[in-house]
């Protein structure tokens, strides 16, 4: 069978099921609302009193019958007409009576769901599916403050405290059933933005691909110390308005990308909202109304990280807000982060961009003692204020060589042929098997070439390793380009040849877009 083999051939094969597997998948929506039609009409013909409720219904234009009360009189018709319905667990409970029970209830965001809050919505299903991520925010129950914050004796500005609460992820998580690990990182379009996350709190389980581009991720800006007597307060001023100035410059450079604002507490996340209303005052402008209208699709927020998780946008601010006192020393006011799970909560902050992050402190890593500083998740502000410092690109010094003979053998003809490469490139348990840079800026990858070795059984699927890899790469901006072992041992000049071409056409296609983007931005 290997003897057999032939690249050609095999590729046309792939580019049939890559044809045939895309066909599926658009056919699939009309499939399902033909067997709902059918459904919804053999449900119509054998019970036509609750078809003339829900139409009686429908017709009024006021003062409808609750959805509930509807359910109750067409338990049969209602579920086949709106097969899937979509609220909040405690919404569920009060719109849905007992009796009726759906196929399947899927809980999304789950870690942030009580076993209190659920239980209805359980009692209503066939099957449970329950999706969430353990390392992001828990459950959390907020009561006001009674005496003064034992930390450093400050008193708590928010006039609140938290206390995390066991959620239906946990309890699911705990063995009652199988639990399926969903690694696959699709938000961040640069894997340096969930890097420190997979490292610190996955621990590298996470699928993440490279960028292209060797511009920064991440970047942090530090602002300057100055004597401030801010009362104990958690938002510095200076903070503040480095912000805003943050806010107002991607509004005018980069308004064709989505924006948030991240807090680490309630009163600086009002006093960045105040000031930017004050700015936008002083300044009237019609783009800067539009790119602030809610009415986008992805409109710009300034939120507390607690009321984060679930946001994404294409580029985030993250501001700390915590400040050193009057004399240069940083005090242990770090509000949320101080609770058990304060390392989740950073988690969420630091995870919801797309494309770029920016993180704004009053302080640096250097200013926070490790041994003084020893909550979770203070601790690991730290640590992620040392990485934003200096993101590196990769986290796994182990495969930064090649993984095998063969990609040592592939690395070194094209190096020969002039082609700069980098073997297992990547920060994730997925790695490039070969990337080739472009020639006159060797931190800027044009080409992805694949191998059949390690990576490529890996993958679970036919439709990952052979469609949605190569197509989540070419959505980043790689070119990938095949090499099957077989042809390589068979013919490996004939093979470099081919890679060669690909990377000529890859160089020249970044070329064109580079100045395709440059002539965009100028005009």
């Amino acid at each position: 069978m290997v003897a057999s083999f032939d690249g050609p051939t095999h590729e046309g094969a792939l580019d049939e099921f890559r044809r045939l597997d895309l066909e599926h998948q658009a056919k699939a929506p009309a499939r399902v609302r033909q067997r709902v039609a059918g459904r919804a009409r053999e449900v119509l013909q054998t019970n036509p009193k609750e078809a003339e409720i829900v139409v009686a219904q429908a017709e009024r234009p006021r003062s409808r019958l609750p959805i509930r009360s509807i359910f109750e009189r067409a338990p049969h018709l209602l579920p086949a007409l709106r097969p899937c319905w979509v609220m909040s667990p405690l919404l569920a409970a009060e719109m849905i009576p007992p009796a009726v029970v759906f196929d399947a209830v899927v809980f999304d965001e789950a870690s942030q769901i009580t076993p209190a809050e659920a239980v209805a919505s359980i009692a209503r299903a066939r099957q449970v599916v329950v999706a969430g991520d353990g390392r992001q925010l828990p459950p959390t129950i907020f009561f006001a403050k009674t005496v003064a914050d034992e930390v450093e004796g400050d008193a708590d500005e928010e006039m609140v405290s938290a206390r995390d609460s066991e959620s239906i992820l946990d309890l699911f998580a705990g063995g009652l059933l199988g639990v399926a690990d969903l690694t696959w990182h699709y938000r961040s379009m640069d894997e340096r933005l969930i890097a420190f996350s997979n490292r610190e709190l996955y621990g590298g389980r996470l699928s993440t691909f490279p960028a292209v581009t060797p511009e920064p991720a991440i970047s942090h800006v530090v602002v300057p110390f100055r004597p401030l007597d801010t009362q104990g307060t958690r938002s510095n001023p200076d903070e503040v308005d480095r912000v805003v100035d943050l806010v107002l410059e991607h509004a005018e450079r980069r308004r064709h990308l989505s924006l948030g604002v991240i807090t680490m507490g309630q009163s600086h996340e009002r006093n960045i909202e105040s000031e930017l209303r004050r700015r936008l005052a002083d300044r009237p402008s019609p783009s800067l109304d539009a790119f602030f209208a809610g009415d986008r699709m992805e409109p710009f927020f300034v939120k507390s990280l607690e009321r984060s998780q679930g946001d994404e946008r294409d580029a985030v601010i993250v501001s700390v807000g915590y400040h050193k006192a009057p004399d240069g020393r940083l005090p242990a006011r770090f509000g949320p982060l101080l609770h058990d799970g304060g390392e989740r909560r950073l988690n969420v902050a630091v995870t919801r961009a797309r494309r770029s992050l920016v993180l704004v402190t009053s302080f640096e890593a250097a200013d926070m003692d490790p041994a003084r500083f020893t909550a979770p998740g203070v601790a690991l502000l730290r640590q992620y204020l040392e990485f934003a410092a200096a993101p590196v690109v990769s986290e796994r010094p182990d495969i930064q060589r090649p993984s095998s003979a063969l990609v040592a053998q592939i690395c070194t003809r094209l190096e020969n042929a002039g082609v700069p490469t980098r073997a297992a490139y990547g920060m994730s348990g997925y790695t490039i098997d070969v990337a080739a840079a472009h020639p006159d800026d060797p931190e800027r990858m044009v080409l992805a070439i694949e191998l059949d070795g390690d990576n490529y059984r890996s993958a679970g699927t036919v439709r990952e390793r052979d469609r949605l890899r190569p197509q989540m790469l070419e959505s980043l901006g790689w070119a990938v380009h095949r090499i099957w072992s077989a042809d390589w041992l068979a013919d490996p000049r004939r093979e470099t040849h081919r890679a060669v071409n690909a990377w000529v056409d890859a160089v020249m296609k970044a070329d064109e877009k580079g100045r395709s983007v440059g002539a965009a931005g100028s005009s």
